[in-house]
């Protein structure tokens, strides 16, 4: 079986100019001023699929939803129980 080259080419185009694109370096929005630690824990999949249905309605269905509803979780629990 051959393989159609044309096929597998990209119909992107071109990147913008650098004058049109945003400086992300400059613009980075995040306040993480603490370094990060990765926290593992193991849940049943039902759990973990529910957990990030959860965080994905509250902050989106992008990058850092569930680290988000973890957060406002831990607040909660910490304002609850301090």
């Amino acid at each position: 079986m051959a393989t159609n080259i044309a096929k597998l080419k990209s119909t992107k185009g071109a990147p913008p100019a650098a004058d049109v694109a945003p400086d992300v370096i400059t613009e980075d929005t995040r306040n993480e001023k603490e370094p990060l630690k990765p926290i593992q824990v193991r849940v049943p999949v039902t759990v973990f699929e529910e957990f990030s249905e959860q965080a994905g309605r509250e902050y989106g269905f992008s990058h850092g939803a569930k680290k988000k509803l973890f957060l406002k979780m831990w607040k909660a629990y910490k304002a609850q129980n301090m």
